[in-house]
């Protein structure tokens, strides 16, 4: 067999999403999603609905790996400062590592340049999701069945 040289992808999409059991899915989509239909039909997950209508379910697990909640502003927030803290952690890394001390001194400065303004943004993004956590907090402890 030849040798296949795989490479990366990352993907990111949206879905609706509903918490439910594998058995209540099936009902709800009206179709099987495992062919061994009778085992962990009480396991719990989320139907899934994709943007062009199609039906799924996922387990829970394999779902929150994949997905964030992003219904509100402050939720999509939490997803940015996550991502950008991620990035700015391997930068900052790499900046330290020995592959860098190859880099030329213009590489060397830019990358600094941008770790600097990386850190300014999540400080930014940490004091708007302070500030927003604190007026939503109030509401949604007032209305615990319908958050956000």
């Amino acid at each position: 067999m030849e040798f296949i040289n795989f490479i990366n992808y990352t993907g990111t999409k949206t879905v609706k999403a509903c918490p439910m059991s594998r058995k209540t899915a099936e009902e709800f989509i009206g179709r099987k999603v495992y062919k061994d239909s009778d085992e962990r039909e009480d396991e719990e997950g989320y139907l899934v609905r994709y943007v062009d209508g199609y039906q799924s379910w996922s387990p829970a697990k394999v779902f929150e790996e994949a997905y964030a909640r992003s219904q509100s502003h402050l939720d999509r927030m939490i997803i940015e400062h996550k991502e950008l803290k991620d990035r700015y952690l391997k930068g900052r890394d790499y900046s330290f590592s020995q592959a860098a001390n190859n880099m030329s001194v213009k590489k060397i400065s830019l990358l600094k340049q941008q770790l600097d303004i990386m850190e300014r943004y999540l400080y930014v993004l940490t004091e708007r999701i302070s500030i927003e956590e604190k007026e939503i907090l109030p509401t949604r402890s007032d209305n615990k069945a319908n958050p956000a």
